[in-house]
């Protein structure tokens, strides 16, 4: 990147950090604030840093980065400012000048861009995970990055009722026909984590119209995270060309369909380019929000109580809050959990490098999960599951975590 789009970068993470009035209203809402209570965790602070930094207040320096990294990028602020002051994007541009003035990059960061942006990896990878579950040896990977799958088999076996409904979710206000061609977005997490549960979404889809499965490739949101937006508008190129012929493109990963709901944006200057990203990001939707539409019954009633997390990607980053919950009401009962949208300390990669902030945030939603006497937690997105499920064993059995689909 030259030097005129990096201090270009800089200038739009100080015009949207300078909407802010100093007024405190994130400071209850941001789980950082809370698990750590020092004023640089807020948006607050950070946008504090984005302004010493335009202003030449503070130097651009690996620890200017480090502080900046610090953010879970959950949206809560956002949500919650008066006059919405969109932090998390301001993190986001000041991440991309920070590596850029730095080259600090977290070789970490760039490894792991690396193989997500190659599908030829990331298959190797799902293969290598696969093996290690089946011998038992998963557990070997350091925060539960290679978690158990409770299965839609396991769930039934223990919680199944009548396998027909007698109420269907909402009815659609569009129609999906045989001539609709609806495409699945197969993201790097469901592949490598939860592939079982990614079978379930496909098993879904199929009964309601016939699915395309372009060779798609990362969504690019770990990259656009830490300061590799190249790496990140690549990938982006690359999906929209796959999925041109598609009217619709679902997704089962929050963190996914965020992205590539948003993707116009990145594209807004770019000529050649800007029709065909908002053409693409227009036709992206979440497996809830499209099975509402279509008016999608659950295939079996279960005798489990239920209760959902929220994923930030997708009750902030998309608005879905109450589709996801319609379903689940339509297939036990559901138990609405307290603080259900707050952040679970996944966070892409955020659990790995603070693990000690990490599980004092998910200590706080295991306690508002047993608090609701469910039997099952359910989610929509790969990285929320990993932190479930090692909520669930931390649990001691008292529930289990799982995956919208092998639920409904």
């Amino acid at each position: 990147m030259d030097k005129a789009a990096d201090s270009a970068l800089l200038q739009e993470a100080k015009k949207k950090a300078g909407q802010c009035d100093r007024c405190g209203a994130c400071l209850p809402v941001c789980p950082l604030f809370g698990a750590k209570d020092v004023e640089l965790s807020s948006a607050r602070g950070k946008n504090a840093i984005a302004r010493a930094l335009a202003e030449g207040g503070i130097e651009s320096t690996p620890d200017a980065l480090a502080a900046v990294n610090f953010c879970l990028l959950c949206r809560a602020c956002v949500e919650n400012c008066p006059s919405k002051v969109r932090t998390d994007e301001a993190m986001i541009d000041l991440r991309q000048f920070l590596v850029e003035r730095t080259g600090a990059t977290n070789a970490k960061y760039r490894a792991v861009g690396g193989l997500l942006k190659s599908p030829g990896l990331v298959r190797l990878a799902a293969g290598t995970l696969a093996v290690l579950r089946r011998l038992g040896l998963n557990d070997l990977f350091p925060h539960g990055m290679a978690p158990d799958e409770y299965t839609r088999a396991h769930f039934l076996a223990a919680f199944a009722g009548p396998a027909a409904l007698g109420q269907k979710a909402p009815s659609a206000d569009v129609t999906v026909t045989a001539a609709t061609k609806v495409a699945y977005f197969y993201g790097c997490g469901m592949r490598m984590m939860f592939p079982r549960a990614a079978a379930e979404t496909l098993a879904i889809l199929q009964t309601t119209t016939r699915v395309l499965r372009p060779d798609n490739v990362c969504c690019g949101l770990p990259h656009l995270a830490h300061g590799l937006r190249g790496e990140f508008l690549a990938l982006a190129r690359k999906n929209i060309r796959l999925y041109e012929d598609a009217d619709l493109v679902v997704s089962d990963c929050a963190s996914c369909g965020g992205t590539l709901k948003h993707l116009a944006s990145f594209f807004a200057d770019d000529p050649q380019w800007r029709d065909r990203a908002a053409a693409f990001s227009s036709k992206v939707m979440d497996l809830t929000e499209y099975l509402v539409k279509v008016g999608y019954t659950p295939r079996r009633k279960v005798k489990a109580a239920l209760t959902y997390h929220d994923p930030c990607h997708l009750v902030r980053g998309q608005g879905i809050k109450k589709q996801p919950r319609d379903l689940l009401q339509a297939t036990g009962k559901f138990i609405e959990m307290e603080e259900a949208d707050t952040c679970c300390g996944g966070a892409g990669s955020f659990h790995m490098d603070y693990p000690a902030i990490s599980a004092k945030i998910l200590g706080k939603k295991l306690r508002n999960i047993e608090r609701t006497g469910a039997a099952v937690v359910v989610t929509g997105c790969p990285g929320c599951l990993i932190q479930l499920t090692k909520a669930a064993k931390s649990s001691g059995g008292k529930f289990k975590a799982l995956h919208i689909s092998q639920v409904i």
